[in-house]
């Protein structure tokens, strides 16, 4: 990375973005910190097909000095993101998705956390509101009952799952990049592995990210199930990816690894109706990597997941503890209807 003549970076991958690019851009210059003082924009065009490129070369032609513009061929959002790290030339980075927006005040305030906290967390999380086909806060909104730095140690339950709603220390970067095998997950692996190295979160309660839910469900995310990469990579570089390195660096799958890798179990075990989208080989392979990496994760964990029934959390239980016909039995008693039915 370059000599660091901003406050802040923001990379921004760009690919059939031409209805919501111009709003997401004004979003970022708009900042109350001061934009041409403080910001750098970059944006890589990861081989769009719509008008979105000549839109990013309209706001180059106007602020030369804050953004830089990058032309590649399609490789996914991960390879995109990857294509601007040597170009940040910003103290703390966003990776903000092409649709996405943040309040005018929201890097004055992630620029305030930073000087208070600087040595103590190397990430700061931001809230997320939903806007679009879906309102309201993200699952995880609980920890932002108050600005501060957490102990993953302690309050394994606050986890940062997406690098589009945080800032990122440019130095903690390091040698860190996006899997690009990953289709999904990617950006919650990137943040994760990075958090790791210190094991404490910052979050700021006051600066908003406002998500956007696409009402003509265009997304990745709102298309993971129809992917086969869902399947075949996200469990592997992913999910048993981060227990892994846990275990490398610490002799132990930290327990915020955990609950972040049962959260995302959590959402996996409940989509049921994935079948028709696999081979009878790959959907037995699936099952069988979802239970492998059940057994890695502790009892308290387990029970401890907010966005599971009671009932899911027991189902699970009996999975982990190699009791399949009784779970089966169990999610056919109580029409559980789970990914393993």
């Amino acid at each position: 990375m370059r000599e660091k003549h901003f406050v802040f970076t923001v990379v921004i991958p760009v690919y059939k973005v031409e209805k919501y690019l111009r709003e997401t851009l004004d979003s970022v210059i708009s900042q109350s910190v001061g934009f041409e003082d403080n910001i750098q924009i970059i944006l890589v065009n990861d081989g769009s097909p719509d008008r979105s490129g000549d839109i990013c070369l309209e706001y180059k032609e106007k602020y030369p000095l804050n953004i830089v513009y990058i032309k590649k061929e399609n490789g996914g959002v991960s390879s995109a993101r990857n294509a601007a790290v040597p170009y940040i030339e910003g103290k703390y980075v966003n990776f903000l998705d092409s649709d996405d927006l943040w309040s005018e005040d929201a890097f004055e305030n992630v620029r305030d956390f930073f000087d208070g906290h600087y040595y103590e967390t190397d990430v700061v999380g931001c809230r997320k509101e939903f806007f679009g086909a879906k309102t309201g806060y993200h699952y995880l909104d609980y920890k932002f009952e108050s600005t501060r730095v957490i102990d993953l140690r302690e309050s394994p339950d606050c986890i940062q799952l997406d690098v589009t709603g945080a800032f990122i220390k440019a130095e903690a970067i390091g040698e860190h990049r996006f899997i690009e095998q990953l289709k999904f997950g990617e950006d919650a692996q990137f943040i994760t592995s990075i958090v790791l190295e210190k094991c404490t979160l910052g979050v700021c309660r006051e600066a908003l990210h406002r998500y956007r839910k696409r009402t003509d469900n265009s997304s990745a995310l709102q298309n993971d199930v129809k992917n086969p990469s869902y399947y075949r990579d996200s469990p592997k570089y992913f999910l048993q990816g981060l227990l892994d390195e846990s275990a490398e660096k610490y002799g132990k799958a930290e327990k915020f690894i955990q609950f972040t890798v049962m959260y995302e179990l959590g959402w996996r075990i409940r989509k049921k109706d994935i079948r028709h989208y696999l081979t009878d080989e790959e959907y037995h392979a699936y099952c069988d990597k979802l239970t492998e990496i059940l057994y890695q994760i502790d009892d308290d964990i387990i029970r401890s997941q907010r966005n599971l029934w009671k009932k899911h959390k027991l189902f699970c239980l009996m999975k982990k503890h190699h009791l399949s016909a009784a779970a089966s039995a169990f999610s056919r008693l109580t029409k559980l209807n789970t990914v393993f039915d």
